[in-house]
């Protein structure tokens, strides 16, 4: 392989060197809006009867070279402007000049004003048709148009993009149905690294829109682009200096309408100025938010048991778990951008430091309703989260060839720590409330709170920090064969070197029966808040002594539930940093002992570290043949070479006491190569046609958690807690079709229909017999975990997964509407998507041999479910109306989504599925009297949508269940377990999770210079 990459290498630079020797004259230029002088970004310049052509770059120039000398009609085109045609004649072997200033469209001879919303969604067409790869774009000014609350949520109006939500706001996005893990997010072009401590999936609620110039998402890569994603990448363009001293200053307050406070506030300053005629650019920004982002959840378990196999069985309401929980985000985001233009080049660095501190307060009540218990539980959980990316890039421009080296840097970390502390209530109920119902089960409460007791404390921690550095270069030569084929050849290679480490602990401090005596009366006589309420020598002590008489749930899910009391957590927290304290203990030997008897440690067993050594290689050719057609080609090459460090053995005495497990460290090396081909095509029959075709290779890499080197042989259950090190990299073959229209008054109307099809795909197979005499041979495994269960195995699916799916997007501007009409814009995407996963599934069953002896010998009987994709809406639907009319600006936008599949399981029933989501956004910004002043108002959420998820299976005790239905879903002989599921309606599955969040409003004001 090595030996054919260097062949295919010396080969291209054979034939790119023969062209360099057959230079032609070249024009270059600018691209501006003839009133404002603002640059075209993605204008369409061509020189008729020819294949040359070129689009304007982000500062509105271009250059067409090796142009054979002679007289050309040179023609420049931008939807929603006057096209224009000017003679040009070369006629020696140099750079020729041609700048371009083009006037917006105009009806009966009247200039018409380009507006904020109309604009932006020009720039966004422009660039989207020009573009060499399948991707939809969202310019910097849609994005500031749009009263979302980070990146995450702007990437969500682009058509198959959905998004996972935390307390109503954005944190990881989901491209055409495949999971956060499955798709690549950069910032201008710098890998983004994890912030999750399993795979590889980015959080993005941290990352400001005003730090953003654009959103580019592509869902077909060229060959240039890294091939380890499946549904797509997210790229975020950083904003740059532009010409001339410009700053901004955004202030805004904020309500939230869940816990009715109005103290959130968000401060975003920018300044920028280019230097030495404009030969260097320097940008700053600054953003600080301070967010509430609060909500409340109910929560409910269920069991199907008895349960069958190859029946519907149904579901029994066993627990609920009420939460308010108050959620604080204080997000900051530094960007700092320098440019500087040199002879033949550029010099380029970006930097953007983005971090979120998460503060949680959970205050909850849990009804166990098979041990008759009653939970009050009160918990904080602080997370921090850090992204920091650089990018280092030299470009160098000369005639018929351009090479860049670039070097970036990317570092995550992710810090969280929890606390949760229990009381508990004994005999909680008037009576037996086995299978009833989550909105029935308040009426069964005895509600006796002062003979509630403190129980325990669970702490947890994790830490994961990741880091990863790139290097690489890219080397393009143009050529031209008579003018009628003309393109260029472009080959390059990347090294990525990654590390990562994720680190976790747990212990849990009990007070009751299993504690010592002297250690409670020692607690109680070091508080006389606890002194008030219990004796040395008490057991229980009453929650009355622990609540905070401060507490008001408010309309907790509209009043139809109640919750409470809580307990005072500045009470608790002083408690836990008494436990943990040395300074009262005078015997260091006593407090070894009080700490053995207090503590469980749950740390190392889940603990790992490693790094992934990356090399890419490509070539590819793009070639316009004639006026009409575009062909690009090429091939990407991929090593990567993982080593992970995790733990192995057998789990350590007293797990009661310690459950630490293994401790002998176990090191796995896996090296894995791929070959990604790719093709494009490219056909524009006309003016308002264009008609696309991609067919791309490209992988998905196993979760690190999946694949390190664990196994925990838990003895006295006879399981083996395991990760599978064999996985390989999933394969997917992906084809994409798409046709544009675009006119001036149709705008443009864009129809895509997309198939995949994925090999070895990872999943969980469940649990699974390890045969006698397989342990080694089949995981890698000792001798002593032979004729045991594998639990948490994961494998490469053996069944290909089918998805395909269609997208609308449209997008106009009303510009020909007579008087305040004109202003309207409009913006609408509609997105299906359908998949095939074929998940594994293993039973376990017992074969009984007879002769020549009496033998039961253990079988895995493998089988497989069919459902859809993890994270997958059947449909997205977007659109947003906006107006413009002189200084007023306003816009009104919907985001629909269908049921989402959350969780597969074993079970049919005990599958989960979203319901349905419907959300409402509302934004206005007014100019004032001062140049550059204006107000702006958000509101997000504005019918107050909720998220709910459910079981699919039914529970015959929920009042919204149709008995009716029991008939038809069990009788007949010939449905399928899915066609009965199906005939269960959404109102009568049982109900596993409901989020309340509110509304919000944002009221601020944007200066700017």
């Amino acid at each position: 392989m090595k030996k054919f990459i260097c062949n295919y290498y010396i080969l291209a630079f054979y034939i790119t060197g023969t062209f360099l020797y057959s230079q032609g004259a070249s024009i270059s230029g600018t691209v501006k809006d003839i009133l404002n002088g603002d640059a075209l970004i993605g204008a369409n310049i061509f020189i008729q009867e020819t294949s040359l052509g070129a689009a304007t770059t982000d500062n509105g120039q271009y250059q067409i070279n090796n142009v054979n000398l002679g007289t050309y009609t040179v023609k420049v085109s931008y939807i929603g402007y006057q096209s224009k045609e000017v003679e040009i004649t070369l006629s020696e072997a140099k750079n020729y000049v041609q700048d371009f200033n083009l006037a917006y469209t105009t009806v009966e001879g009247k200039t018409v004003l380009v507006t904020a919303q109309a604009k932006g969604q020009m720039d966004a067409i422009n660039r989207q048709l020009k573009a060499k790869s399948i991707k939809n774009i969202v310019s910097s000014d849609r994005i500031q148009e749009l009263p979302d609350a980070n990146v995450a949520e702007s990437v969500a109006r682009i058509p198959g993009v959905s998004i996972r939500r935390e307390g109503g706001e954005g944190n990881k996005v989901v491209i055409r149905g495949l999971s956060p893990q499955y798709n690549k997010v950069t910032v201008n072009g710098t890998n983004l690294a994890s912030t999750d401590p399993d795979n590889r999936s980015t959080d993005l609620s941290m990352i400001s829109q005003y730090m953003l110039d654009g959103i580019e998402v592509t869902k077909a890569g060229t060959p240039d682009q890294e091939g380890d994603v499946l549904g797509g990448t997210v790229n975020f363009i950083l904003k740059k200096a532009a010409p001339g001293f410009h700053g901004s200053l955004v202030t805004q307050g904020m309500h939230n309408g869940l816990k009715n406070t109005n103290d959130d506030n968000k401060i975003v300053m920018s300044l920028s100025n280019r230097f030495f005629n404009d030969r260097i650019g320097i940008l700053g920004q600054i953003d600080s938010e301070n967010r509430n982002r609060s909500s409340h959840n109910l929560g409910a378990s269920y069991v199907n048991a008895p349960a069958e196999l190859d029946s519907l069985n149904a579901l029994s309401f066993q627990g609920l778990t009420l939460t308010d929980m108050t959620r604080l985000n204080d997000r900051t985001n530094t960007l700092f951008v320098l440019d500087a233009k040199i002879p033949f080049g550029t010099i380029s660095y970006s930097g953007l430091n983005s971090k979120i501190d998460k503060e949680e307060i959970s205050y909850a009540d849990n009804y166990a309703l098979l041990s008759e218990i009653r939970h009050y539980n009160t918990g904080q959980t602080n997370s921090k989260i850090n992204v920091i990316t650089e990018t280092w890039k030299y470009e160098i421009s000369l005639p018929n060839l351009k090479l860049d080296f670039f070097k970036s840097y990317s570092l995550s970390k992710n810090d969280r720590t929890s606390i949760l502390y229990n009381f508990r209530e004994r005999y909680a109920y008037t009576e037996n409330v086995n299978n009833k119902s989550l909105e029935t089960i308040q009426n069964f409460l005895v509600n006796d709170k002062s003979g509630a007791f403190y129980d325990r404390y669970d702490y947890n921690e994790y830490f994961t920090d990741e880091s990863e550095s790139s290097s690489g270069a890219n080397l393009q030569f143009d050529f031209n064969l008579k003018n009628k084929v003309s393109g260029k050849i472009k080959m390059g290679i990347k090294v990525r070197n990654k590390k990562r480490s994720h680190d976790r602990d747990s212990e849990y401090s009990a007070f009751t029966y299993v504690a010592i005596q002297d250690k409670r009366d020692s607690t109680i006589k070091s508080f006389d808040w606890l002194d008030e309420y219990a004796d040395p020598g008490d057991w229980y002590i009453t929650y009355r002594a622990f609540w905070d008489p401060d507490y008001d749930a408010g309309n907790f899910l509209n009043g139809d539930y109640e919750i409470g009391p809580a307990a005072d957590l500045d009470k608790m927290n002083a408690l836990f940093h008494w436990y943990r304290n040395d300074a009262h203990f005078t015997d260091a030997s006593y407090h070894e002992e009080i700490m053995h008897h207090y503590h469980k440690t749950n740390s190392m067993i889940f603990d790992y570290s490693g790094k992934e050594n990356y090399d890419g290689k490509y070539i590819m050719a793009d070639m316009n043949i004639g006026s009409k057609l575009n062909l690009l080609t090429g091939i990407r090459w991929e090593d990567n070479i993982t080593t992970y460090r995790s733990f192995k053995g057998m789990q350590n005495t007293l797990p009661h006491y310690n459950a630490a497990g293994s401790d002998t460290v176990s090191i796995h090396t896996r090296e894995n190569s791929y070959a990604l081909p790719s093709l494009f095509l490219k056909y524009e029959p006309n003016d308002w046609l264009i008609l696309r075709y991609a067919s791309t290779k490209t992988l998905t890499r196993p979760d690190y958690a999946d694949i390190i080197p664990l196994y925990n042989y838990l003895g006295g259950g006879g399981q083996v807690l395991y990760r599978n090190r064999f996985l390989e990299p999933g394969v997917s073959k992906n084809q994409d079709y798409v046709v544009a229209f675009n006119s001036k008054k149709l705008g443009l109307l864009s129809l895509s229909y997309f198939t995949k099809d994925i090999d070895g795909m990872v999943y969980s197979s469940g649990k699974r017999y390890i045969v006698e005499g397989t342990a080694d041979s089949l995981y890698g495994l000792p001798h002593y975990t032979d004729q045991k269960f594998i639990i948490d195995y994961k494998l490469n699916n053996p069944y290909a997964v089918k998805l395909e799916g269609f997208e609308i997007d449209y997008q106009t501007r009303f510009w020909y509407l007579p008087g305040m009409l004109s202003g309207l814009v409009f913006n609408a995407n509609y997105t299906r998507s359908i998949s095939e996963v074929k998940y594994p599934r293993t039973t376990i069953d017992y074969q009984i041999t007879w002769t020549p002896s009496f033998k039961v010998v253990t079988v895995n009987l493998d089988s497989f479910y069919v459902d859809r994709l993890i994270d997958q809406p059947n449909d997205i639907f977007n659109y947003s109306l906006g107006y413009d009319y002189k200084g007023f600006s306003a816009r009104v936008s919907m985001l629909y989504m269908s049921d989402v599949f959350k969780t597969t399981n074993f079970w049919p029933e005990l599958r989960e599925t979203t319901d349905s989501y419907r959300r409402y956004d509302l934004s206005m910004k007014q100019k004032l009297p001062v140049k550059g002043l204006e107000i702006y108002l958000n509101i997000s959420n504005l019918t107050e949508a909720i998220d709910v998820t459910r079981l699919r299976g039914y529970n015959q005790s929920d009042p919204n269940f149709d008995h009716a239905l029991l008939d038809k879903i069990k009788a007949p002989d010939d449905i399928t377990i899915d066609e009965r599921l199906d005939m269960i309606p959404t109102n009568s599955r049982a109900k596993k999770l409901e989020e309340h969040y509110g509304k919000t409003i944002d009221l601020g004001f944007r200066f700017s210079f």
